[in-house]
């Protein structure tokens, strides 16, 4: 089971030591919602258990906790929509991490903050990490910043300005965790929203360009994949993300804006390329199966179905056609 103290009745300290390895990230899971109200999906790897642990503090509208974690990942799942869901705002202390959220993508290196609202998708892979992370209601920094949901999974650096403002505050927060009263709690609670924005803001100046030109060089580079492995029946949007180096979940949502999902469209070019060489005069010699597996179809009824579907014509009948079609330009030119 979780271990847990309690502390001038306003701090939280519980650890997965204790705890059967195959219900650690369940419980985890568990505390963070009840104590934060963040709802959280970790997993970590087969060959390495979760090992957390957690020292925070719970206060009326103030929370905030000091994180020690093993590898791992984590999801939002998107079952809390309510006004109590609260935003995560993690300043790393150790180790590295890579986050994602509404088609940003972010390293973030120790020294680094980022914002994350897991009430949307989102994904962190994380190394052995350390963190403080404090947990804000948004709507105070919504009131503040209404565009801060595309701020969001973006690196702020804190070595100087407004982000470096933040994280000495954000020190000086947790140093003061035994001796803080309520109604300190609750002042710094209304004061965060309003030292966090300024180095949103500062962000905001570059985000937009910069993310629109990473978010278009990032599809550029997945279609060239897709483009030079369409011949590969294994290829799936896991497949892409690893051969483009990134997550599975970043390219799904580098192509949600697309009037279809990223899969549909390959499936799509595989037809047209096969259409194309069911046409051509010098490709027959190869049969209909050799041309569906040139393209990527490991199945020669199921491409059958697909190419009927797509195009409303088998493509045994469509070759035929454009056989004809061919002989019967041929037959006019003579004449």
């Amino acid at each position: 089971m979780l271990m847990h103290t309690y502390d001038a009745g306003t701090t939280r300290h519980f650890s997965t030591d204790s705890t059967p390895e195959s219900l650690r990230a369940q419980l985890f899971q568990r505390e963070m919602q009840s104590l934060f109200s963040v709802g959280l999906a970790v997993r970590s790897p087969e060959e390495k258990p979760l090992n957390a642990e957690v020292s925070g503090y719970f206060g009326r509208n103030l929370r905030f906790a000091a994180i020690r974690f093993s590898p791992h990942s984590t999801a939002s799942t998107r079952t809390s929509n309510s006004p109590e869901s609260r935003l995560l705002v993690s300043l790393h202390k150790q180790g590295a991490a890579v986050v994602s959220q509404g088609g940003r993508e972010s390293r973030i290196e120790a020294g680094d903050i980022f914002v994350i609202d897991p009430s949307r998708p989102f994904h962190i892979e994380a190394s052995e990490i350390y963190v403080h992370s404090v947990y804000l209601k948004p709507c105070a920094l919504r009131q503040l910043l209404p565009q801060f949901d595309t701020l969001t999974a973006l690196a702020i650096r804190c070595d100087q300005g407004p982000g470096a403002i933040f994280r000495s505050v954000l020190d000086g927060l947790f140093s003061m965790t035994q001796t803080m009263s309520e109604e300190i709690a609750d002042d710094m609670s209304d004061a965060l929203p309003y030292l966090l924005a300024p180095a949103l803001r500062n962000l905001e100046k570059s985000s937009d360009k910069s993310a629109s030109r990473l978010k278009a060089l990032h599809r550029q580079r997945i279609s060239r994949f897709v483009r030079d492995n369409l011949w590969d029946s294994n290829m799936d949007a896991n497949a892409i993300a690893r051969g483009v180096n990134l997550s599975p979940r970043h390219v799904y949502e580098l192509f949600s804006e697309d009037d279809q999902p990223l899969m549909k469209s390959v499936w799509k070019e595989r037809l047209a390329l096969c259409r194309r060489d069911l046409a051509e005069p010098r490709l027959q010699v190869k049969t209909v199966g050799e041309i569906a597996y040139t393209w990527g179809f490991s199945n020669v009824s199921h491409f059958s179905r697909a190419f009927k579907a797509e195009f409303g014509v088998g493509p045994r009948e469509f070759r035929k056609g454009a056989r004809g079609d061919v002989l019967g330009a041929i037959g006019n030119t003579r004449h």
